[in-house]
């Protein structure tokens, strides 16, 4: 059963996409990552928070000692100073490592907290940190 209405779920993912400024053209090469965000806030996995413009994702596998972790809040903007703590030791071509440390930032978790994620999550967390590629 549905959480959310799909319309509402689009409506609130494009807010969020306005609000970062993202070009249509970006938009549209990241349809899918687009679809991956409208499909969890309706299954009720990602809350838009239209006043802060952050995303609350309740995880479908909390991770952490005892499960202590069982949602994590991504940050609506980044910048180089807000990454930099979370690459040290990633390789400029690891394209992984890059994009678990931009959602350790996003989340202000550790890397290997992110790096523990299970697929389903890493999936929506994945949709959200392309967009800060």
């Amino acid at each position: 059963m549905d959480k959310v209405d799909r319309e509402v779920a689009l409506s609130e993912v494009n807010t969020w996409l306005e609000k970062k400024k993202i070009f249509t053209e970006t938009k549209e090469r990241y349809k899918d990552q687009i679809d991956m965000l409208v499909e969890a806030i309706v299954n009720g996995a990602l809350v838009f928070k239209d006043d802060t413009y952050e995303f609350v994702h309740t995880l479908c596998f909390p991770i952490g000692e005892g499960d202590a972790i069982r949602d994590l809040t991504y940050r609506p903007r980044l910048n180089d100073k807000l990454i930099a703590p979370f690459l040290k030791g990633v390789k400029m071509d690891d394209v992984d490592g890059r994009m678990n440390g931009l959602i350790a930032a996003l989340t202000k978790q550790n890397r290997a907290i992110i790096e523990s994620m299970d697929t389903t999550d890493k999936k929506i967390a994945n949709a959200i940190g392309i967009f800060f590629m």
